[in-house]
């Protein structure tokens, strides 16, 4: 989310590199689901079977691969759930069993205003996600927020650190490159559209939620910033969003649109309350975008945030801290969408 000056946000992500601008943005105000969709049409990547790995009964040491070696501020390579101290940020990682073996993908996933990477996790699940799916998933947290308010920020003095962050796990872990994914809602959905434009060659997809053009950022698609690799996007955005406004949303989609020469869309399901819709061309790439209408609990902390909430989150509405799950019942869970998403778009 953001919080205070700035018009409200919750952030997931951040890669500065080329996007340096004059002034800080203000903050985002902090305020205080039916079948899920058909994933895309593009080729699913392989997830990581834990069965299908070299047991400790099934031949010679020798057949099996070596075990991750620890690296920098990575000081314990063991397949659980770890805290990091990495780039002056506290880490959240999960590394699956599976993944003490080479060839898992990695997903960074960024919170926003008054966040972390745990409370990010509470709306999403993708740690537990990851756990099934074959993927070291980090969940990164910011530097304190201030003003009196709870949790974190990010700034884009943190996009070069969780790139750096990202590379790291990337290379200990021995990760597919293929499969090295990005997301972030609010101020950390700013830092992944920063990241589109910033870092595609490392990061295969990515999943921006609620964020645009505006609030004071720096994302892509503007001033004539174009990525070099036009890759696939999964994009949320909430129709009565009040700290990232609608048409902020709509302007940096059709920014998109044009940058990567799309086609008119396709409806892959809808109701009353919610649209999917697929941007795409027979060699890629891809935009995906969940355009819903739930809001977040009206009596809850956070109920002035409306728009600005997660599909199908479970986290307890009246939560003090980070609650801006979307009041069901809804058709989709922003973080299953994320998760299929990122399984079907591999680097193309």
């Amino acid at each position: 989310m953001v919080g205070r000056a700035r018009p409200g946000l919750v952030v997931m992500l951040s890669f500065v590199a080329a996007c340096a601008s004059s002034s800080e943005p203000p903050p985002l105000p902090a305020s205080p689901t039916g079948p899920s969709p058909s994933p895309t049409s593009s080729p699913s990547a392989p997830s990581v079977d834990a069965s299908a790995l070299p047991s400790s009964d099934a031949g010679t040491d020798a057949a099996r691969p070596p075990p991750p070696t620890p690296s920098g501020c990575i000081t314990d390579v063991s397949a659980k759930d770890h805290v990091f101290t990495c780039e002056g940020l506290r880490v959240d990682a999960t590394v699956p069993d599976a993944c003490l073996a080479p060839g898992c993908g990695l997903i960074l996933q960024i919170h926003g205003d008054t966040g972390t990477g745990k409370l990010i996790d509470q709306n999403t699940n993708l740690h537990a996600l990851g756990k099934q799916k074959g993927y070291v998933v980090i969940s990164p947290t910011g530097p304190a927020f201030g003003g009196g308010q709870p949790g974190s920020t990010w700034t884009r003095a943190e996009d070069a650190k969780l790139v750096a962050i990202t590379r790291l796990f990337a290379q200990v872990f021995r990760v597919d490159d293929k499969r090295i994914h990005a997301t972030g809602f609010s101020r950390g959905g700013f830092v992944t559209w920063r990241l589109v434009c910033d870092a595609p060659d490392l990061f295969a997809s990515f999943a921006p939620a609620a964020a645009g053009n505006g609030n004071g950022e720096t994302t892509c698609f503007s001033q004539g910033r174009s990525p070099s690799r036009k890759a696939d996007v999964l994009f949320l955005v909430g129709r009565t969003d009040v700290p990232v406004p609608f048409s902020t949303m709509t302007s940096i989609r059709d920014a998109l649109v044009t940058d990567y020469g799309l086609p008119a869309p396709k409806t892959v399901s809808s109701n009353a309350q919610y649209t999917h819709r697929r941007w795409t061309k027979p060699s890629g790439p891809t935009l995906e975008v969940f355009e819903h209408a739930y809001e977040t609990e009206p009596t809850g902390p956070f109920g002035s945030s409306r728009g600005h909430c997660f599909p199908g989150s479970t986290m307890p509405p009246f939560s003090p801290q980070y609650a801006v799950p979307c009041k069901g019942p809804n058709a989709f869970t922003w973080g299953e969408e994320v998760m299929k998403f990122f399984e079907a778009h591999p680097k193309r």
